[in-house]
């Protein structure tokens, strides 16, 4: 499985932000995970959370995509 974050995907809409990831398997399956905040940085963190608790991604990485 491939996983893809980029903090630049971060968008407003109406009155939040969104900030999504999509993750694709090798048989082409794909699924999509997005988050909602007051700002970017709530949204950011959101979903770093997020794909810490499904294990998408370790504490190491999500601190080296947000620091």
């Amino acid at each position: 499985m491939e996983l893809y974050i980029n903090l630049n995907w971060t968008r407003c809409y109406a009155n939040s932000y969104t900030a999504e990831a999509i993750a694709w398997s090798e048989n082409g399956n794909h699924a999509t995970i997005s988050t909602t905040g007051k700002t970017a940085e709530e949204a950011d963190t959101k979903l770093m959370g997020a794909l810490r608790e499904l294990n998408l991604l370790s504490s190491e990485a999500s601190k080296k995509l947000i620091g």
